[in-house]
């Protein structure tokens, strides 16, 4: 109780060395004894700079999602957790998802992306299942609605308990719970809209039909006449091949996206829940693109007895796409051009999407695929994208529909006052069902080789996961003297099974019956039966004394089925081999000494050090076992072939890290800093080894390998302004890691992926891009005769450079331009990437600011290598409107060939780019309306803008995509739908 002059004295006991002090609407502060002082508490508006418990491991947690327009958590946390997780957007489309990575690259071909952990339930993100559509990254993260989420948790370190899971680095989600006996309800509506993309400066009608009319000179035609080339305005043709269209106008839209949930949690002394209903409609700015999704979920906390409780949870959410193709294809031959933006692209503008009729006026009827380069090169027919859209749609030709439904029990029984023992069973059930088609209308014919001539196909895949998961534990905490510690021992539990089935068949007859049957031409059948199983005890002791040392040790051990019968390390026990995952972490809090008493500057110092031991079996669940699958011969018999070779040997691969850290607040608590260093070391990879062609395999799984990452996360706030009226905080994240591998099992090897090679070798990061580098364009004869460089036939026979080509670093003696010339001419790991932030509030207005940053990556612009090549009858960039075409021409575009006779194109450092940005991810403005009543306790309005600005030297159209998790494709632009402006609007009512 205070004086009459607010005073009050508060006794501290001996082994109380820090304080915890807070107020309704004000953030906790902790403030050690032996300091004293006077202690300032900042209103809940601010950052909150400390947590209830000392934590000992490398960590960061954010909450309060509430007026965040994302439809996807991965977008919050690449705005708010960009330091610690580097976050890479996958494309525009809606609700996409990112490709995540915790402390640098650990793993070359296994799952590098982080383990996600669901209300303690581990979150299968299914990666590298078949998705029929290329562009299309399935996003498990799409099933939790952002309202629905309390907090999330980055775990940077200290992952052993999490086995051969936790190698990556570990993302905890927690739902929202009830905090209130007193009903409350929470409205939330927002709708926004997304403005058009940034699109690549396309050659218009006449630049590419000047352009056209050179390549055809390096085709091997007899024609002498072509349709498009005729200027005769009484030509019957001329209509048909003399417009201007701009594809784009066609192809996309400013995309509507509205998002609404409701939420209601309250209780009484026995039971408390919390109940949400969301529903999201977004479009995409590709026509013919959206996602929907409906999600409900419900969490209670019900008190059994005395000494007994439980929590139980159910969630259900449904998620509709309609899906094109997106991007440039990898393969030209196997297939023709299906993905409109990309036919936006190469379409020639001088064409229509629309028939003309046979007195020259334009129509409303599609017109067909094109024809104006018949004759001149195989398969060079290409798609009526707006036919595409318009025969592809409906609900049974191109679509995707997933489901989930999670149910979860949690009982626990308090032995006593320190002793609990709690259990956590959990059913998860996600389906799947994809349908693809491809139109008639609009579409070439394409001959397939060895099969035959396809008119058009349909496909069709359908998938169900089930997940059986139990987490069981005891836990003994207590407190004595000066010390305290807490005891956990589990058993944890996993038993998953994936059942899917694609079917294709070719030539439906017309646009009108897309679904399969037994009377479609070339069926092909396949699908994948798999089920997998984990084992897992674990122990975890924390212990401090006097709340100044602190100490974490952890141990878990764990079997799966994915390993090989024949596993030679580990721990043998009842017929089984078990990984075992030590950790030991250690803390100081400097600032509880008394020597620190006289440090006035500095408020808080902690200190922190540890190793930690994780292992990754994120691999095919057949890699220990030969599989045999259904096979189709000269398109007629079924049989069976050898799918894969099984190694009973395969392990799991095993990470080692070391972390520093220190955590700072200093200036009265004004700023805060957290520094983190790490060094981990990866051994046992999992790679694919190559077998002898004889035997009709490419490869087999197999560990050998190391590699080491380093690097550092930072972040620092500061709290520039605090007054009644007036706040303001600034600060930034930093995170940089750099990757070397230390040894492979067969040597150095590139991997050929979208045209590029990616090189993996001894004493270089991973995923480096190893090519041609390039001085320039030869101007003139005398130029490249003076070089006097040439390129060998197959036949054996000099081809020597010329004018008008490019002009490529000669590496060796050799004048042969060769694969010895090849040299690294990119890196697409960043050297730093982050986040600034900035939160201004004057009474209730607020105005926020969300930055992204990278700097030092390359990007390799697989789009820009298609529209600038130079080669073919692709419409191409205005870049090309530069290339040389005479004698002493200086420039840096080459010539335009057929063909390109002299690989002009290859893959070289031509396109290869920078790929550094600074983007002004998201803009908020709100305001608290100044109401409240019994029934009505807040209203926030708020507007929110999205990539509004960004700053780059990039050629491309968004210098953040990423085209799969997988770790060899980073920094590969395949030119997917690129993240556009976009502007929301949200209301907010707490009832």
């Amino acid at each position: 109780m205070t004086d009459e002059m607010g005073q009050y004295e508060l006794a501290i006991p001996d082994n109380v060395s820090m304080l915890d002090i807070s107020a309704p609407g004000y953030n906790l502060v902790q403030k050690s004894v032996v300091k004293g002082g006077d202690v300032s508490l900042f209103r809940d508006v601010f950052l909150s700079d400390y947590d209830l418990e000392t934590v000992v491991s490398s960590s960061r947690t954010v909450s309060d999602f509430s007026l965040s327009p994302s439809l996807s958590i991965d977008t919050d946390i690449s705005n708010r957790l960009g330091g610690d997780v580097r976050t890479v957007t996958h494309s525009g489309n809606p609700a996409m998802g990112a490709s995540m990575l915790i402390g640098g690259i650990n793993s070359l071909h296994a799952n590098a992306q982080p383990l996600i952990i669901v209300d303690g339930v581990y979150y299968d993100q299914q990666y590298g299942r078949e998705t029929l559509h290329d562009g299309f990254i399935n996003n498990m993260l799409a099933n939790i609605s952002v309202a629905d989420i309390d907090k999330v948790t980055v775990l940077k370190n200290a992952t052993s308990i999490y086995g051969t899971k936790g190698s990556n680095g570990v993302i905890i989600i927690d739902t929202k719970r009830s905090t209130s006996m007193a009903t409350r309800i929470e409205v939330n509506a927002m709708a926004g809209v997304e403005l058009l993309p940034k699109f690549m400066d396309m050659m218009n009608a006449s630049e590419f039909r000047l352009y056209a009319s050179e390549l055809i000179g390096g085709t091997d035609t007899k024609q002498t006449s072509f349709k498009f080339l005729k200027e005769d305005p009484n030509y019957y043709y001329y209509n048909k091949y003399h417009n201007e269209t701009n594809w784009s106008e066609y192809l996309y839209r400013e995309a509507l996206t509205q998002n609404y949930s409701i939420s209601v949690q309250g209780g009484d002394e026995v039971a408390d829940y919390n109940l949400s209903l969301g529903y999201v409609n977004g479009q995409g700015t590709p026509v013919c693109n959206s996602f929907s999704r409906l999600n409900l979920r419900f969490n209670t906390d019900i008190k059994l007895g005395e000494k007994v409780s439980t929590r139980f949870d159910v969630a259900y959410n449904n998620n509709t796409r309609n899906l094109r193709d997106d991007g440039v294809p990898e393969d030209f031959v196997s297939s023709t051009i299906l993905s409109p933006g990309f036919l936006g692209y190469v379409k020639s503008p001088f064409l229509n999407p629309y028939r003309y009729d046979e007195k020259g006026n334009l129509t409303t009827f599609i017109e067909g695929a094109d024809d104006f380069a018949e004759g001149l090169a195989l398969n060079s027919s290409w798609a009526n994208p707006v036919a595409i859209n318009v025969y592809g749609e409906a609900r049974n030709k191109n679509y995707h529909e997933s489901s989930m439904f999670n149910i979860s029990i949690s009982p626990r029984y308090d032995i006593s006052s320190k002793v609990y023992l709690q259990t956590l069973f959990n059913y998860s059930l996600s389906n799947v069902n994809e349908r693809s088609f491809v139109p008639m209308t609009g579409v070439p014919t394409f001959y397939i080789s060895g099969v035959g001539i396809s008119y058009n196909n349909a496909s069709n895949l359908t998938a169900k996961q089930e997940s059986l998961f139990s987490d069981t534990k005891i836990n003994w905490h207590d407190r004595f003297a000066n010390h305290s510690i807490n005891l956990t021992g589990g058993f944890r539990f996993t038993n998953d099974s994936y059942l899917s089935s694609h079917q294709e068949g070719h030539n439906t007859g017309n646009d009108k019956t897309p679904n399969l049957s037994q009377s479609l031409a070339f069926k092909t059948v396949g699908g994948e039966d798999d089920k997998w199983r984990s084992m897992a005890w674990y122990a975890v002791v924390d212990y401090n004394y006097l709340f100044k040392y602190f100490l974490e040790g952890a141990v878990s051990m764990e079997s799966t089925s994915r390993f090989g019968s024949d596993v030679k390390s580990g721990l043998p026990l009842a017929g089984l081999r078990w990984g075992v995952f030590p950790s030991l972490q250690a803390g100081w809090l400097v600032s509880s000494e008394s020597f620190f008493k006289g440090v006035r500057a500095i408020d808080f110092l902690k200190l922190s050090a540890g190793y930690d031991v994780s292992g990754n079996d994120d691999i095919d669940v057949t890699a220990s076992h030969t599989v045999f699958s259904s096979s189709k011969f000269l398109d007629n018999s079924i049989g069976l072939s050898l799918k894969s070779i099984g190694n009973n040997t395969v392990k799991w691969e095993t990470t080692r890290r070391i972390n520093l850290g220190a955590d700072i607040r200093a200036f009265n608590n004004r700023l805060g800093l957290n520094v983190s260093l790490f060094k981990s070391f990866t051994s046992d990879l999992l790679t694919l080894k190559s077998l002898p062609e004889i035997s009709g395999e490419g490869f087999y799984w197999s560990n050998g390998g190391s590699l080491q990452n380093q690097g550092v996360n930072a972040r620092l706030n500061m709290k520039l302004l605090a007054t009644r009226e007036w706040s303001w905080e600034a600060g930034f994240s930093l995170g940089h890691y750099h990757n070397v591998v230390t040894a492979l099992p067969d040597g150095d090897f590139t991997t050929k992926l979208y045209g590029a090679e990616i090189l993996t070798a001894v004493d270089h990061p991973v995923g480096v891009f190893y090519g041609y580098q390039t001085k320039g364009v030869f101007a003139s004869t005398e130029e490249a005769e003076t070089a006097g460089v040439y390129q060998l036939l197959p036949t054996g026979a000099r081809e020597y450079f010329g004018a008008g080509d490019v002009e490529f670093v000669n590496r060796d003696d050799k004048l042969v331009i060769d694969d010895d010339d090849k040299t690294i001419i990119g890196d697409p790991n960043p050297d730093i990437y982050g986040n600034l932030f900035s939160s201004l509030s004057w009474r209730r207005l607020s105005f926020d600011l969300q930055w992204n940053y990278s700097l030092g990556n390359d990007i390799y612009n697989y789009l820009r290598s298609q529209l600038e090549s130079g080669s073919n009858f692709f419409n191409q960039t205005t870049a090309l409107n530069r290339r040389w075409i005479a004698e002493g021409q200086q420039t840096d575009i080459p010539r335009a060939t057929f063909g390109d006779p002299m690989g002009n194109g290859r893959f070289s450092d031509r396109w290869i780019e920078d790929g550094s940005y600074l983007r002004l991810r998201r803009a908020t403005l709100s305001y608290k309306l100044p109401v409240n009543s019994v029934w009505l306790q807040g209203i926030t309005v708020w507007l929110a803008g999205n990539n509004l600005l960004t700053f780059t030297h990039y050629l491309g159209t968004d210098p953040e995509s990423s085209l799969s998790n997988g770790v060899l494709y980073q920094g590969i632009d395949a030119g997917l739908v690129p993240q556009g402006r976009s502007v929301q609007v949200g209301l907010k009512l707490n009832l």
